[in-house]
């Protein structure tokens, strides 16, 4: 977790992208993540592809389809992790749903985590109350089981989830699946300012964000913006990897902009 603490520490706010490991293909996910690195990620969330990604709107969806017929697996993308962090120290976490971990062990997953160099991970179907043995497991090897809250959660639970968690608090900011519009009018900028006021734990907003301009509004009311969608529709629209990759970069440097913007 002191790559997470030392990304937040001086107070500055925080891109975070997200990319699917094994799409388009393998070999190429590794040359899109080391691009959004270097054009202004802070911290880089793969997702593990899973069949069913409730959370998940059409296009991570389908790049998450793909990804499985390439063969990719939670095994495949902790080589990836291992792959980048021996290249960049930007902090790398998993994303991705129980199945896969709990099938692999959670045991076993957070020490191939550990040993590949990531960070944590992030688990939107694993509810606080079973998340125990996991966060245990984690919290062995100073990784980070990262919380998530919506616009309707009850104060008191946030609170639970927040002393429970670690990194940072995800904040989903609407009740709906990523690539869904980002809506000024919902509620999470009143819970993100409830859990900015716990200050134990950064709170980061994702859902929705897709411009440079939805990311400097989003990042006066948080520590940092999370962007997937928007992200893969971009790999989608290129016609090959340099395109990918260029796409990729002017999206994060846009991003990146508005979010410092907020700072």
């Amino acid at each position: 977790m002191k790559r997470l603490k030392r990304t937040f520490a001086d107070g500055r706010k925080v891109l975070i992208v997200y990319l699917t490991a094994g799409f388009p293909e393998p070999g190429m996910d590794e040359e899109l993540v080391l691009a959004a690195i270097d054009a202004g990620a802070d911290i880089i969330e793969l997702g593990f592809p899973f069949s069913d990604p409730v959370a998940d709107g059409p296009l991570i969806q389908e790049a998450s389809k793909t990804a499985l017929a390439n063969g990719t697996t939670l095994a495949s993308t902790i080589e990836l992790a291992g792959r980048v962090r021996q290249q960049r120290d930007t902090p790398i976490l998993l994303m991705g749903y129980t199945n896969p971990v709990y099938h692999m062990g959670y045991e076993a997953f957070a020490e191939a985590l550990a040993g590949a160099g990531a960070d944590g991970v992030i688990i939107p179907d694993l509810p606080m109350e079973a998340a125990g043995p996991l966060r245990g497991e984690m919290r062995q090897r100073d990784l980070a089981l990262i919380p998530m809250a919506a616009p309707n959660t009850p104060p008191e639970r946030l609170g639970s989830l927040i002393e429970a968690g670690d990194g940072f608090l995800y904040l989903v900011s609407m009740a709906g699946l990523t690539g869904d519009a980002l809506k000024s009018g919902t509620p999470w900028k009143e819970v993100a300012a409830i859990a900015r006021a716990e200050g134990r734990l950064p709170v980061c907003v994702g859902f929705g964000i897709s411009s440079g301009k939805d990311a400097a509004q989003a990042a006066e009311h948080a520590d940092g913006v999370i962007v997937g969608s928007a992200i893969t529709a971009r790999i989608n629209d290129a016609g090959n990897l340099e395109e990918a990759k260029k796409a990729v970069s002017e999206l994060v440097e846009e991003l990146s902009k508005g979010v410092r913007e907020s700072s």
